[in-house]
């Protein structure tokens, strides 16, 4: 490695650093005062300041999905919070913690670029190559959009240590002896890290798994080197499936991706002792898959939503119908932007230039191919072949799922890299055409982030609303149960430190059941019976989002989410919607244009102010005036819409506005 490629390599890593702080330092700068993180994001981030004031994550939080709790390691992926926190150690401390958190997460990231640099010139066998790659990443607003540390991410942290994983698999894949199996135990290592602090990285488990299990039917001979390659990562992934709290809890051991694997490992043993046919091979293989899946009740109940929302897509051509009635809550919920279906506005905003690249480098690909027989290029076709298996899967997922853009910029802009390694011996105009062409390519993707940096974070809407609910909450509530929707209820917990009853987060049956019994009480019931689900899970604050009722978009409102886009006259939601003045069972203590905070009026709360009012009129019926104001009003403090005790103050203030006077007689003093 000369001084000229170490030199791109840190000029790369500083592309992608510089333009990453160029979308955050806008966004920060867009906000007045410190920028609060938001969802999940915001509970790792104060899991994230624990580790670093030493406190440390505990394994049970009572204050998260309360009244039960959670089991942290259970629940999360916990990692990256001890990477950061530690880290932010080493930092200036006059600097907030979250800025600095925000800076660790940029310069991790941005490690990712150089190392797909390495990825792709150890592929291809072309230091260009590679530098292509490594800067369409860098400043390709696929890559950027959701790395740029607005957001703390289990996945900003895990594809650092995805791209070592293929970095350190090429690298061994061109080694011999000992440094191949160094770089292929690096590589293992660095795949079960990447597993253990991203759940989606099962989807490039699942292809690899896949890969491989064709390799072994199709029965290819792999050399020592090639086997011990492949069993590494194996042992890594099967090691996270069982040593990580959350996979462990989650099934993974019986995932399809692992029974694909134990499959390809079943049949590698079997076929030492006996020659097998292709069939017997593929039967085999499949064997666990067909054996074992039966068993994997634990993934399935936890995974088996995006199964159910796959087949929905499928079922109506990638389009969600207007009526949610077809489809079951599981699929109404996740069917959001996340992982909502891919339109062509969206493609082009977040792929300006990459498929036009992708197609123009595989067309000229295949051409070159074609006319070419020496060892080089066929063991370069090979590769390309697996390579284009992973870059179309992630294509096809990426329309379903918006979520799966991830892949295909890495991918994609590795594919787009290995355009130019099928250029280098060609003629001089050739490669000047196509280094014309990536240029302008690159500069496209580069313009798309750098001219309006602003515009890829996230939008300042409401900031000020939900910061007037904190500060309430944090004055006056302190440490009582809260009821808030997923929006927000992740920033109470962490900015209000008060706990919450809805965990932003879908991954477990019963956060799920816990978010769909709270849209249909809101939704379906009345006041009453919305005040009776609250007060059976502690509820003491209730804060409504306004704007569930809006006629734009209402496929992403829980209206929608809970079959109910027409709710009942009685319904909850329309009072606290529009009439929240009315409330007889909640009383509403703040309100601004977004959000309206209501304290419950719990089941014990209205006995004990029927008790009080019973209590002021035997006080009124004796003329004992001060008495029955007092606990009239004690009866009002409890619940304000109690009609007989506002009855009772304005008829002791009658009677003290006539003269009467309270005069006890001798038998009442004794």
């Amino acid at each position: 490695m000369n001084r000229a490629y170490i030199f791109l390599l840190i000029v790369v890593f500083g592309a992608a650093v510089a333009t990453r702080f160029a979308v955050l330092n806008a966004n920060l700068d867009a906000f007045e005062g410190e920028m609060p993180f938001t969802l999940e994001s915001a509970i790792q981030f104060q899991m994230t300041e624990r580790v670093y004031t030493g406190e440390g994550i505990p394994r049970h939080e009572p204050t998260i999905q309360y009244p039960e709790g959670i089991d942290v390691f259970r629940t999360d992926s916990v990692m990256a919070e001890y990477f950061y926190g530690n880290v932010a150690r080493w930092l200036p401390d006059t600097v907030p913690l979250s800025t600095r958190v925000r800076w660790i997460m940029v310069v991790w990231f941005s490690l990712a670029a150089p190392l797909m640099a390495i990825w792709v010139r150890e592929w291809t066998g072309s230091r260009a190559s590679g530098i292509w790659a490594g800067l369409f990443y860098a400043v390709s607003l696929s890559a950027v959009i959701r790395s740029a540390g607005l957001e703390v991410s289990r996945e900003n942290f895990a594809i650092p240590f995805l791209m070592a994983h293929l970095a350190l698999a090429a690298l061994s894949g061109n080694r011999t002896g000992r440094l191949s199996y160094g770089f292929a135990g690096a590589s293992a290592v660095a795949l079960g890290m990447a597993l253990a602090a991203w759940d989606m990285i099962q989807f490039y488990l699942l292809l690899w798994s896949a890969l491989y299990l064709w390799k072994v039917v199709r029965g290819s001979n792999m050399t020592r080197e090639e086997q011990l390659r492949w069993l590494l990562p194996t042992c890594a992934v099967i090691a996270t499936a069982i040593l990580s709290p959350y996979h462990r809890a989650h099934g993974l051991w019986l995932s399809p991706s692992l029974l694909l694997l134990y499959g390809s490992l079943l049949t590698c043993w079997v076929g030492q002792v006996r020659q097998l046919n292709y069939w017997q091979r593929a039967l085999l293989a499949l064997t666990p898959l067909f054996l074992l899946m039966f068993l994997a009740r634990g993934y399935v109940d936890n995974y088996g939503h995006f199964g159910e929302l796959l087949s929905a897509k499928i079922r109506f051509l990638n389009q969600k119908p207007a009526d949610p009635s077809l489809l079951t809550f599981n699929q109404r919920i996740m069917w959001v932007p996340a992982l909502d279906s891919v339109t062509w506005s969206l493609t082009l905003m977040l792929f300006p230039s990459i498929f036009v690249s992708i197609l123009i480098c595989g067309m000229n690909g295949v051409l070159l191919f074609r006319n070419r027989s020496d060892a080089a290029f066929r063991t370069l076709s090979s590769q390309v072949s697996q390579h284009g298996f992973f870059l179309i899967v992630s294509i096809l997922a990426f329309v379903l799922f918006v979520r799966f853009h991830v892949f295909v910029a890495i991918f994609g802009w590795a594919w787009v890299g290995m355009g130019w390694a099928c250029f280098r011996h060609q003629r001089m105009w050739q490669n000047i055409l196509m280094g014309m062409f990536l240029g302008l390519a690159l500069s496209v993707e580069a313009n798309h982030v750098w001219v309006h940096p602003q515009r890829w974070g996230r939008p300042n809407v409401y900031h000020e609303e939900a910061r007037q609910v904190i500060e309430w909450l944090r004055e006056f509530a302190e440490g009582e149960p809260v009821l808030a929707n997923f929006g927000i209820s992740a920033s109470l917990w962490a900015y209000a430190d008060v706990p919450i009853i809805l965990h932003p987060k879908f991954e477990t049956p019963e956060i799920r059941n816990r978010v769909r019994e709270y849209g249909e009480a809101l939704f379906s019931k009345d006041e009453e019976g919305f005040r009776n689900w609250a007060d059976q899970h502690g509820v003491a604050f209730f804060v409504y989002a306004v704007g569930e009722f809006a006629e734009r978009s209402p496929e992403l409102q829980m209206r929608y989410f809970v079959d109910a886009l027409e709710p009942p006259p009685e319904a909850a939601a329309r009072q606290f919607e529009f009439a929240p003045d009315t409330v007889r069972l909640w009383e509403w203590v703040l309100g601004n244009r977004k959000y309206r905070i209501f304290r419950i009026i719990s089941r014990a709360d209205e006995d004990a102010a029927d008790q009080l009012t019973i209590q002021a009129e035997q006080a009124l019926q004796r003329g004992d005036l001060e008495g029955a104001e007092e606990y009239a009003w004690n009866a009002l403090s409890l619940l304000p819409s109690q009609y007989r005790a506002q009855e009772i103050v304005a008829r002791v203030a009658a009677l003290r506005q006539s003269g009467f006077e309270y005069r006890p007689s001798p038998e009442q003093d004794e």
